[in-house]
């Protein structure tokens, strides 16, 4: 059989062949397997005094075992790193869905990506919450997005709203019904119960308001307290 031959029977090419009987390289285990079928000649007959093709074969197999090894632990962590986040995304679906669930329940409507109630003279809002970060093991809320805030109508020509978040009750009062930059917009701290917390800071126009505005800033509040207990617990 010709060189040529040999290296198109075992799929190799000539200088594959040349190489082999040069010994500057060896056959492959598998190659070895079919040339020993073919010839009738056993590998341990073939491999026997020649410790350079054990020695080539036994590193080729072990090169072969940590390339599957390095390439099964890079699939596994790539699969637990996909799990992982399939399954955070998975919580802040419930996240969300419990969130809407609850604003719904309390008799909120959506209004594109935020919630709206109207009760009696004042008009709550909702708005959505940022999602959390997808690698962040608690999927929660961020305390910035607590927060819910109340517009009471008025015929006083003033706008007035009420914030309540994880720490503070806070008044706001616009003049001109306006809360844009061009407004005089005054800001005071309330007490859980709607009661200014210093009223001597206040201007005597504010305290007037307040006055007259009391009772529903009161029931506002006592109704946002309610409401933020039961949205974010």
């Amino acid at each position: 059989m010709s060189q040529e031959e040999f290296a198109q029977r075992y799929h190799v090419t000539r200088q594959t062949i040349s190489n082999w009987e040069n010994e500057k390289n060896y056959p492959d285990l598998e190659t070895l397997v079919k040339i020993s079928e073919d010839s009738g000649i056993s590998i341990d007959y073939m491999l026997k005094d020649n410790i350079e093709i054990v020695q080539s074969i036994d590193k080729n197999l072990k090169h072969l075992k940590r390339f599957k090894l390095g390439t099964l632990a890079m699939v596994s962590i790539g699969l637990i790193f996909l799990g992982y986040i399939g399954v955070q995304n998975h919580k802040q679906d419930i996240l969300v869905k419990s969130f809407d669930t609850a604003l719904t329940n309390l008799g909120f409507e959506k209004m594109g990506d935020n919630y709206s109630l109207l009760s009696g003279k004042t008009k709550f809002d909702v708005y959505m919450f940022e999602r959390p970060q997808g690698l962040g093991w608690n999927q929660n809320i961020l305390d910035k997005d607590k927060f819910i805030v109340g517009t009471i109508d008025n015929d006083l020509n003033t706008v007035v709203t009420i914030r309540i978040d994880d720490k503070f009750i806070t008044l706001n009062i616009a003049k001109n019904r306006s809360l844009n930059s061009d407004s005089a917009l005054n800001e005071y701290s309330l007490d859980k119960n709607g009661d200014v917390k210093h009223k001597d800071n206040m201007t005597k126009e504010d305290l007037e308001l307040y006055g007259l505005l009391e009772n529903d800033i009161k029931l506002s509040v006592k109704k946002l307290n309610n409401m933020y207990t039961d949205i974010y617990g």
